[in-house]
């Protein structure tokens, strides 16, 4: 040894733990190991100088070792092997009392940073050695003390977290291990947590390295409450978590300290979230990082990450049951250290989370432990996947490989927490992962999701909830949602994903049809259909975010009513190729240039309208096939030669294989040139005469017609024979023995044939076919054997599938990736049966998928995307919608529809797509039962209070829309005014046509006006409401008796528009200043409209929209001069036709109005030479050439009078329409009176 310094420093460590190895140990069982200790607790003690020349003599004493001091001194490999070797004996003595101690040690050496360099098994001396020591601490796990196990961990997690000593590769790997075995093994639940904390903890030190490229990258501790699992959860006293989070926070506190000493206590909180990020040191060199005494520690605390120059062949299985992996060891050539460690990791956790128990240990939990902690590392994992987790080549081929193959075997699980965790797995894919895994997510979601959501009648209900919770945390993320659409629904080759969850969210939201059978309790259906309405509301709710978005238009509605997965997607870059990734730059996500077809609207609505035309035609193929020919060849889908016809019905996906076979056996020439041209396609040669009839009837379902399966097996028989020249001497053979196999298959296979042909049997009918000869016995022996075996068949669920799809013309191609999934594909020998034919058939899908050119991956930048969108879901949203909120009580499913029907009409009328937006608000206003109050329940009135919602916040997308709008205003006022007791408009405006009507006003007027408020009135509201239409029914006349239950009930209603109340209502016209441009005059257009149908009634006439016409036109008068004339052209024409109204006392009401008006006006100065004043007087002239009445023309003169007297001086271009109005020689009037007027 070199000094006395540095044995001073060293015996502080050691020498306590070789003093208790020596008290605990045996002398007898122990000798040798009492002895080694005894030697070098005498040599730490009594230091030696060891002389120069002693380098010369002794190599070994020369070569560094991985023993440091923390000083300048380094320790020989020799005397390092001799300290660790001693404490590695120790370590495997079994003895907890010396076992413990020499782990302790082994702990502090690493914490404190004496440990240095790489521990690798296949390395020098030097990384052997570490090699050992962490192999000899993973051996004292299974000792079964709790303290030992705790001891482990502590020195495992400081040996990974540590950045002098260097894990890598396998010892990583075993490390990993040890603590899954310790989290298995462990009868102490701390201990179990503990474990769990620490295998959660190296994956962040592993991942975050990664990711930065650097292992001196700064890691903060995780936080152990946040990934608690519930049952852990319940120490009430949270003692627990605490002891966990001290023990992780204690390790990585030490081990930082070795660089940067911290003050105790400032660990930052939240650290778990974000932990893969790339995040680089921000010092730039190294060696800032230390402080200047320990500068000479730098080459061990940071080094150049160095090539693996070879790769690792022979390996022994990392974390498994210790198989040798050489084929997938050959693969693992990842250059960089760091990642190739978290490539390996990943790897392992994948294998460990698809170990499923043999079958006679199924009950017990402790092995199911193993895949469900595995699976939720995985969960981690991808959650908090950084840039060069998703991007890299090499880690989207790993998530391909084994992570799909895990969710295969995982996603049909019974066992509810690892269906959760598939699920929870799978939507981490979808949002983080899906630029890189289009194929994958394409087979998985309608596998792991659709096919649940889909099953309606008898659902798993655990299941089902897991699947609707995913889906609601999913539909969140707006991004994800265009995504899907434009990835999947838009491409010809994959599921329309997005139009099957909105149609299986519609289906579970209107529940169980009636006489269905099903296994639901009822407030389990009750709970479905309300997590299936919130999806709903979900979807258009980001569909608007994300529209708002596109559009920058400023979000008015709250998010808070749903707790949202918080930055569930983050942003994707532009198209990408299905995997790809520079592997030579991997993690750098250097953003691509966008293809112009990314963001090419033409090209996506091409694509989407050429899917919807090719559904088409297979729908109407599989109902009359050869109209669906001709429709398919017309619109360009297929070729009109026989080999592209025959190619199409070979390959496409969604046909009826019944009707393929009719058609293929049709004699009309094109069907025949059709067949010719299908069975031509088939290569059978070194076929066997049996697989090639399988092969040959995957594709279609041979005809019940003798003539058609004739010619069929008649082209077959030439086509085999032309493959297999030397199989039989003539055609004729291979057709009588296609029959005869044919016949076979029937009476082998089907149960109402009770006597069964034997071999014997076959071989005597067909004697002589082979030209008069007979075939080889052998030969038709063995083909009858593999026809008993297996039969040759379709699939039911082919054709069952088929049925579905013809009657429903959007799913022709839906099933199309789980299809070639669950069953057999055209040209497989037989179905897969077992789980390794079905994985390995996944596999084959996945790889033919990602070489399409499809498999493109595209962005959704451009928001026309979201009308196709509408078009697929607003049918589906509206009866969803429509029918809860008319037969519902429940506050919870009447809010939620109306929260739907708001985002629907809000994307809606952004869109400008006015049939889906009126639907939506037609609906909507229905449910106000304005138009029968007498029916108005709690829930119409929330419908009210969301019409005044979307008036005030999608005011400016409305357009016409507001007719239907201010309609319902205009009902509610006419009810308001009842339930207030105010005499109607009627009393003053009704126009009676004769003297017995006018009588009959009279009195039916004079008890409202004379009882105030008191029965009388209310007897009279409730027999004008109770007559149906109120706003068109006469007053007069005989509306019949009210009961007192009928009054009562209407007071009651009445009563509850209160909550509403008339100052909501008319903020809708005082903020129409706020209106845009156009909006304000489509508001202005609609508002006249809804007047006129106020003012036509003869009967019941009603002047509140007139009143409010006055107001808004008052409220926008400021507005710029362009704007205020398109308004005013709008409201000069209604002025118009008002003011020549049969009804004298609404045209002079109307006249005045726009006396009040013309006299605001000319308070504002005209420029000269404008003609704006004469524009708005007009309607004088007009109405005064127009209107028969002598009292219109006498007020108009007035009015006239009036403007003149009081607004003389700033009468500029009016004087033309003045002087027109008092051209007196054209109009009858009272002369005498216009005389007092102008004096």
């Amino acid at each position: 040894m070199a000094s006395s310094e540095a044995d001073s420093r060293l015996s502080q460590v050691l020498g306590p733990a070789l003093e208790k190895i020596i008290k605990n140990a045996s002398w007898r069982k122990h000798s040798k190991l009492t002895h080694q200790c005894k030697s070098l607790l005498e040599r730490i003690v009594t230091p030696q100088k060891t002389p120069q020349s002693s380098s010369e003599s002794e190599p070994e004493n020369s070569i560094p070792g991985p023993l440091h001091d923390g000083g300048p001194v380094e320790y020989s490999f020799a005397e390092s092997e001799s300290i660790l070797s001693t404490l590695i004996n120790a370590c495997g003595t079994g003895v907890i009392k010396i076992v413990d101690p020499a782990v302790d040690c082994i702990q502090k050496l690493i914490a404190y940073g004496y440990l240095r360099g790489e521990a690798d098994s296949t390395g020098g001396p030097e990384a052997q050695l570490l090699s050992k020591v962490i192999e000899g601490v993973c051996k004292c796990y299974d000792l079964g003390d709790d303290a030992v196990e705790l001891l482990v961990l502590k020195t495992l997690l400081s040996a990974v977290t540590s950045i002098s000593l260097r894990i890598h590769g396998d010892c990583l790997l075993q490390i990993v291990r040890t603590s899954y075995d310790v989290y298995l093994g462990s009868k102490n639940v701390v201990n179990q947590t503990t474990a769990k904390a620490s295998l959660i903890q190296m994956l962040v030190i592993v991942f975050r390295r990664m990711e930065a490229d650097s292992s001196t990258v700064p890691i903060q501790p995780i936080v152990v409450a946040e990934l608690m699992d519930p049952v852990e959860k319940s120490d009430e006293d949270g003692s627990m978590t605490q002891f966990v989070q001290g023990f992780i926070t204690k390790i990585m506190q030490d081990i930082d300290g070795v660089l940067n000493p911290v003050t105790p206590g400032k660990v930052s909180s939240g650290a778990h979230d974000g932990a893969f990020e790339t995040t680089t040191v921000e010092t730039t060199n190294p060696a800032d990082l230390l402080d200047s005494t320990d500068k000479d520690m730098l080459d061990a605390k940071y080094w150049e990450i160095s090539m693996y120059k070879t790769a690792l062949e022979g390996r022994k299985g990392e974390l498994a049951d210790g198989e040798v992996e050489r084929e997938d060891d050959l693969e693992v050539q990842i250059g960089n250290k760091l990642r190739r460690d978290a490539f390996l990791v990943f790897r392992a956790l994948c294998k460990l989370s698809m170990k499923t128990p043999p079958k006679e240990a199924l009950g017990d939990p402790q092995l199911m432990r193993g895949k469900i902690v595995a699976l939720e590392l995985l969960k981690i994992l991808l959650e908090n996947a950084g840039a060069v987790f998703r991007t890299s080549e090499r880690f989207l081929g790993a998530i391909k490989q084994y992570l799909c193959l895990s969710l295969l075997k995982n996603s049909a699980s019974t066992l509810m927490i690892v269906f959760q965790l598939s699920c929870s797995i799978f939507i981490s894919l979808v949002s983080r992962f899906r630029p890189g895994l289009k194929a994958e997510i394409g087979v998985f979601f309608p596998m792991i999701v659709l096919r649940v959501l889909e099953n309606v009648a008898q659902p798993n209900f655990q299941q089902k909830m897991i699947v609707l919770r995913f889906l609601e945390k999913l539909c969140v993320d707006s991004q994800i949602l265009v995504d899907i659409f434009i990835n999947y629904d838009c491409d010809v080759n994959s599921s329309n994903i997005f139009e099957r969850m909105v149609s299986g969210l519609l289906k579970t939201a209107q529940g169980v049809p009636p006489g269905t059978a099903t296994t639901l309790l009822p407030p389990q259906e009750v709970t479905m259909k309300l997590e299936a309405m919130k999806c709903l509301v979900a979807i258009l709710r980001s569909m608007g975010n994300w529209m708002n978005k596109q559009f920058r238009i400023p979000d008015p509605h709250s998010t808070k009513r749903f707790e949202a997965v918080e930055n569930i997607s983050e942003p994707v870059s532009p198209p990408m190729a299905n995997g790809s990734g520079d592997e030579a730059v991997e993690g750098s996500e250097t953003p691509s240039e966008a293809s112009s077809e990314a963001t090419d609207v033409l090209t996506i609505e091409q694509r989407r309208a050429y899917k919807l035309e090719l559904q088409e035609g297979i729908s109407l193929f599989n109902r009359k096939p050869k109209k669906g020919i001709e429709f398919l060849i017309k619109a360009n889908k297929v070729g009109d030669s026989p080999e592209e016809i025959a190619a199409f019905l070979k390959n496409a996906s969604g046909l009826n294989k019944t009707l393929i076979g009719d058609y293929l056996g049709e004699r009309e020439e094109l069907s025949l040139k059709v067949m010719h041209a299908y069975v031509d396609s088939f290569d059978f040669q070194g076929m066997e005469f049996d697989e090639a009839i399988r092969a040959f009837l995957q594709g279609f379902r041979l005809p019940g017609e003798a003539q058609k399966i004739d010619r069929i097996m008649e082209k077959f028989s030439e086509r085999y024979c032309k493959c297999n020249l030397k199989a039989f001497t003539s055609a004729d053979t291979a057709y009588v023995l296609a029959y005869s196999v044919i016949l076979l298959n029937t009476d082998a296979h089907n149960p109402m044939v009770k006597n069964k042909m034997s071999a014997d049997d076959f071989i005597r009918n067909n004697r002589g076919i082979d030209d008069g000869k007979d075939l080889p016995e052998e030969y038709l022996r063995s083909l009858f054997d593999r026809i008993s075996r297996n039969e040759i068949k379709m699939k039911e669920n082919d054709l069952n599938m088929q049925q579905r799809q013809s009657v429903n013309s959007n799913r022709i191609l839906g099933l199309d990736s789980i299809l070639n999934i669950v069953i057999r594909k055209r040209g497989e020998d037989q179905f897969m049966e077992t789980s390794d034919d079905l994985i390995r058939h996944m596999q084959e899908q996945f790889k033919e998928k990602a070489r399409k050119s499809e498999s493109v991956y595209y962005p959704a930048t451009d928001v026309v995307i979201l009308r196709f969108m509408i078009e697929v879901c607003w049918a589906p949203m509206l009866a969803a919608f429509s029918v809860p909120i008319e037969q519902s009580d429940d506050e919870v499913v009447i809010a939620l529809c109306l929260e739907g029907f708001r985002y629907a009409i809000h994307v809606t009328s952004v869109m400008s797509m006015k049939t889906h937006r009126d639907a939506f608000l037609t609906s909507l206003a229905k449910f106000t039962s304005l138009h029968s109050p007498a029916d108005i329940k709690q829930r119409n009135i929330d419908a009210i209070k969301a019409i005044v919602t979307i008036a005030d916040e999608d005011g400016n997308y409305l357009q016409d829309a507001w007719e239907h709008i201010l309609t319902c205003v205009s009902r509610f006022e006419h009810l308001h005014l009842l339930g207030e007791g105010a005499p109607p408009d009627a009393t003053f405006f009704a126009f009676p046509q004769n003297e017995s009507d006018k009588s009959k006003q009279a009195k039916s007027n004079v008890l409202p006006v004379l009882k105030k408020k008191g029965p009388g009135r209310i007897q009279y509201a409730a027999a004008t409401v109770l007559r149906g239409s109120y706003d068109s029914a006469g007053i007069g006349g005989n509306s019949g008796s009210v009961t007192s239950e009928q009054m009562n009930n209407l007071v009651s209603n009445l009563n509850m528009l209160e909550q509403v109340g008339s100052s909501e209502m008319n903020r809708i016209f005082t903020r129409s200043q706020k209106l845009n441009s156009e909006a304000i005059i489509d508001f202005v257009k609609a508002l006249c409209k809804v007047s006129m149908e106020e003012l036509r009634s003869t009967s019941d006439p009603r002047v509140f929209s007139l009143t409010k016409i006055i107001e808004i036109a008052h409220y926008n008068m400021n507005r710029i001069r362009l704007v205020w004339s398109s308004i005013w052209h709008v409201l000069s024409d209604f002025f118009v036709t008002i003011g020549c109204s049969e009804n004298l006392s609404i045209a002079i009401f109307a006249m005045d109005s726009l006396r009040q008006l013309s006299m605001k006006v000319l308070e504002r100065e005209e420029l000269a030479n404008y003609n704006f004043q004469n524009e708005f007087m007009k309607p004088f002239v007009i109405v005064m050439r127009k209107s028969s009445a002598v009292e219109i023309r006498e007020l108009i003169i007035r009015c006239v009078s009036q403007m003149v007297l009081s607004r003389v001086n700033n009468v500029k271009s009016g004087w033309k329409s003045m002087f027109m109005v008092l051209n007196l020689d054209k109009y009858p009037v009272d002369i005498s009176l216009i005389s007092k007027l102008l004096l």
